[in-house]
């Protein structure tokens, strides 16, 4: 068998030890994975995409077969092929032992087990101190048991979630009591993920002087390039040079985010301040999100908008309060608000702020949707060979309730997933989401009958 021109981990090595991973290209041959691979060969992705506060179901919910039907989802209608919505699923999980609706939400949503006894209050007066969650999250258990071949084993993204520390902070945990901490800033991201600055012995010092001293790591690793592209057919190169032009354009846009061009951070704003860089922030998770992936640098990844709690204020909509605060209200409140348009102060209901607010994390998400699904992975694309969990700690925000959850899947994940319709599970009998996360574990090629704690679990979710 004739070996490949390039090793499928290659990389573009430059000056002072920098390197920039690249995509699979046909020159790296077979692109063959032994863990959790669809059958074109290419790897299954696993994303985990949360908003809190939980949603205005009546504007969630489809009215009919198509998932996209809906006023909050019909931004993804352009892939509703993809979509599943699942109409009726519980956090059961969440209903038992210590904590408030937002802790237990939060912390069981991923884990179906309960919360492990703590000294964290929270916001209810007769609950019991709550802790951290008391088994792994999904997410993790796909990457204990399929053991990707990867640089990272997951990468954890998150915005403005704060400082950690409670269940209201946390969505991923390698075991019970093991939260992995999210990484809030894009410059870090890009730092640990794409680079490799080993000059200076790792001195942070140094590693700035050299980052300040070179114009982009494409500059340092040009010859390399030059060299590499000679041996690429046309399509390989031209694959090539749409991959570097976007890890140019994501270099572009981490200085312009940066104060003053130094690293960008993101600092959790007080409650009541305009939050105009969350956005900023969000896209450039979601660009490093999906080129890790295309790099198959990682192969199960999250993106957290914020926390349980999450209080952003979104002004750009017109929300002059935070989403949490504005998710208490009743469901015939009004809001103060302010026209886009004309800056003039208004009054509108507030479930119509929120439906608002989810309309546009759901744009957010179509970005990341569209940006997978125009990247080509042999005769389909990454979409077809990925699967994103969407979640969210509550099903209203008012009434606390983990009943008829929001959950929503996208992606073909390599074929195992039936996308395009609405399940609904009526009836009096609570069907527990445990049973969605055994799912998703045999959809990523983990065969599990069971998820979390047994008790709450009777197997895969019938009908998906």
């Amino acid at each position: 068998m004739k070996s490949p021109l390039l090793d499928r981990r290659a990389v573009l090595r430059g000056v002072a030890g920098v390197s920039v991973a690249l995509p699979w290209l046909e020159a790296m041959g077979p692109a063959k994975r032994a863990q959790a691979a669809t059958l074109s060969g290419f790897p299954k992705r696993l994303i985990v995409w949360f908003t809190p506060d939980g949603t205005i179901k009546n504007n969630w919910t489809p009215p009919g077969t198509d998932p996209t039907a809906s006023r909050i989802l019909a931004p993804l209608a352009r892939y509703k092929d993809y979509v599943t919505v699942l109409d009726g699923v519980d956090n059961v999980a969440s209903y038992n032992g210590v904590g408030d609706g937002h802790q237990t939400g939060m912390g069981c949503m991923l884990t179906g087990i309960e919360l492990l006894p703590g000294s964290t209050k929270g916001g209810c007066d007769t609950c019991a101190p709550a802790g951290l969650a008391g088994g792994p999250s999904v997410d993790q258990v796909v990457v204990q048991k399929s053991a990707p071949n990867t640089k990272f084993s997951s990468l954890e993204m998150g915005i403005q979630t704060g400082g950690g520390g409670n269940a209201w902070s946390y969505s991923n945990y390698s075991a019970a009591n093991m939260p992995l901490p999210l990484e809030n800033s894009p410059a870090n991201v890009w730092k640990r993920v794409f680079t490799d600055l080993q000059a200076g012995g790792g001195d942070p010092m140094a590693l700035d002087r050299l980052k300040t001293e070179r114009k982009s790591v494409l500059d340092a690793t040009i010859k390399h390039y030059q060299t590499v592209a000679m041996k690429l057919g046309q399509s390989d190169r031209a694959k090539m040079n749409a991959h570097l032009q976007g890890v140019r354009d994501l270099e572009t846009r981490l200085l312009a985010a940066s104060p003053a061009g130094g690293a960008a951070s993101c600092v959790k704003p007080p409650q009541t301040a305009a939050t105009t860089d969350f956005r900023t922030t969000g896209k450039l998770h979601m660009d490093l999100l999906h080129m890790a992936m295309t790099c198959d640098l990682t192969r199960v990844g999250t993106i957290q908008w914020t926390r349980s709690v999450g209080s952003a204020r979104m002004d750009w909509l017109g929300a002059t309060r935070g989403q949490h605060d504005m998710s208490h209200d009743a469901n015939d409140a009004t809001t103060a608000a302010r026209d886009v348009a004309t800056g003039a102060a208004i009054t509108m209901p507030t479930a119509e702020m929120l439906t608002r607010i989810n309309i546009w994390y759901m744009e957010q998400l179509f970005y990341l949707v569209d940006k997978l699904a125009k990247t080509p992975e042999g005769a389909g694309n990454m979409l077809d060979n990925t699967l994103i969990l969407c979640v969210n700690e509550l099903s209203m925000g008012n009434a606390h309730n983990r009943t008829d959850m929001p959950f929503l899947l996208v992606g073909k994940a390599g074929g195992a997933h039936r996308s395009g319709r609405v399940l609904r599970y009526p009836g009096a009998t609570r069907v527990p989401h445990n049973n969605l996360m055994v799912s998703v574990l045999n959809f990523m090629d983990v065969p599990a009958t069971t998820f979390g704690n047994p008790k709450y679990c009777t197997g895969a979710l019938t009908g998906l």
